[in-house]
């Protein structure tokens, strides 16, 4: 046989194998650290802080990037910013970035007299429906087929069954904000 290498023997009580180091960095006020590279002291700072300043100074809570009336602001300026359409008075509508439908003008109606106010005056946006999807067997059974595995007879018989009924069925599933503004005339 011919000469085998062999790796050192490194003993658990030698100075080899272990020494004692100082690092220097950023510990947050919940204990975590964050070495002492560029954005350490950021993210030390973050972690171990409650709140925040907004761009415009307020002080608000750090699971939010901006405080409530700069949302509001940014909100109206994107709702604004969005084409508008005029309501056919059947396709449902919603409060802009809000589980607030209306499914037809009654619902409108009330909802208005009980806050006190008028659709024009109010961010309503036109729902868009929403359809079931074919389903692809191969990405549904990924994790359960072997490498470059793909569902074969009678379940992918099966699948394409479903899939083709999932084509001809026209009902929404649901009904989500679409992208137009909603003009609704008195």
């Amino acid at each position: 046989m011919g000469d085998t290498l062999q790796k050192p023997v490194v003993m658990y009580d030698s100075d080899e194998a272990a020494k004692q180091e100082t690092l220097t960095g950023w510990v947050s006020r919940r204990g975590m650290f964050f070495g002492s590279g560029s954005s350490a002291e950021h993210v030390a700072r973050y972690d171990g802080c409650t709140h925040i300043r907004c761009d415009c100074g307020e002080i608000v809570e750090k699971s939010w990037t901006a405080c409530q009336k700069c949302r509001d602001r940014k909100a109206s300026e994107k709702f604004d910013s969005l084409p508008q359409k005029e309501w056919d008075g059947k396709t449902p509508l919603c409060l802009f970035r809000s589980d607030t439908y209306f499914w037809d003008e009654q619902e409108l109606d009330d909802y208005c007299e009980e806050h006190d106010t008028t659709p024009d005056q109010l961010q309503l946006m036109h729902c868009e429906p929403q359809y079931a999807t074919e389903i692809d067997p191969n990405d549904h059974y990924h994790d359960m087929l072997p490498d470059d595995g793909e569902v074969t007879g009678e379940l992918l018989a099966a699948f394409e069954e479903l899939n083709h009924r999932i084509r001809e069925y026209r009902e929404p599933l649901c009904w989500m904000e679409g992208k137009h503004r909603a003009v609704v005339s008195a």
